[in-house]
């Protein structure tokens, strides 16, 4: 690891200036003051992010990213992808990364990428209710696991900056193989979300309104992840469908487990599920 004294980055570029890419210019400034950022986005967004002095500079414009040192993509999965293979016509030389929550597809088309452009694959495991670069804080990911995904190709010299940046931010770097963190975040993350959204559609189409109303807290803390956009998950479900496929596939056979539990003989399988459950809620709580 270098020394946090200096930026190892002079100037950072971010694609994507929504909750993570707003975050991560905030937390930047935070921390290096003189460093350089620009982004870009649309320029709705861009004019917000210059107002409340969140960036520097900004454009709608890939070219205006040319000079960057780092250049990290903050849009949506396959947005990023598109981008990704857009650079080379702006972009020299730099290391760029990217926040997304699949790896695999990012990091193949990175391998068409020219010597001087290093892709190394990241995803801060942090997030907020809100959405939008008007949520963003520099203490979104203190503290929080930030995980990198290089390849055997990768030289040192550009992992050593990126690992740097991230724990500039005050943000834990930890690394992974693309596929390992595509299969662990199919459970940790998105069949979470995919059953919380399944979930509150199957009971508010049969409550309704008025039985929603009758709801306590339980369905409420529950499905807080319901309030999810779709548009970020259909990319992340075109590119994790073979593990989420499995992760769902266990859900629905734990599902007909408990389905069955309908008589004292199947008492020891319901109980045994739920102390399995509290067990492991034990271990996430003290994680």
């Amino acid at each position: 690891m270098g020394s946090l004294s200096q930026p190892p980055f002079s100037r950072v570029a971010i694609v994507g200036l929504g909750l993570i890419g707003g975050s991560v210019a905030l937390a930047v400034k935070r921390r290096w003051p003189a460093v350089s950022v620009t982004a870009v986005d649309r320029a709705s967004v861009i004019d917000v992010a210059l107002e409340t002095r969140i960036i520097d500079d900004g454009t709608d414009q890939l070219g205006g990213i040319a000079g960057a040192g780092l250049v990290m993509l903050a849009a949506p999965v396959l947005q990023n992808v598109a981008v990704l293979r857009s650079l080379p016509a702006h972009v020299e030389a730099a290391v760029v990364t990217d926040v997304g929550s699949t790896k695999r597809t990012i990091v193949e088309a990175a391998a068409s990428l020219p010597p001087g452009l290093v892709f190394i694959g990241g995803h801060p495991l942090a997030g907020a209710a809100a959405g939008g670069v008007e949520a963003a804080r520099p203490d979104l990911f203190d503290d929080r696991p930030w995980l990198l995904t290089p390849t055997p190709s990768v030289p040192e010299e550009s992992l050593t900056p990126l690992s740097d940046f991230v724990s500039g931010l005050r943000a834990v770097p930890q690394l992974i193989e693309p596929e390992q963190h595509d299969r662990l975040l199919a459970y940790l993350s998105h069949l979470p979300q995919l059953a919380v959204t399944a979930l509150m559609h199957v009971v508010g189409a049969h409550a309704g309104e008025h039985g929603l109303g009758l709801a306590g807290r339980g369905l409420r803390d529950t499905t807080r992840l319901a309030s999810s956009p779709a548009s970020p998950w259909r990319d992340i479900v075109l590119t994790n469908g073979d593990h989420i496929g499995s992760a769902i596939d266990e859900l629905i056979a734990a599902l007909q487990e408990l389905k069955t539990c309908t008589d004292a003989a199947s008492a020891p399988a319901l109980e045994r599920m739920f102390v399995s459950a509290a067990r492991w809620k034990g271990v996430l709580e003290h994680s």
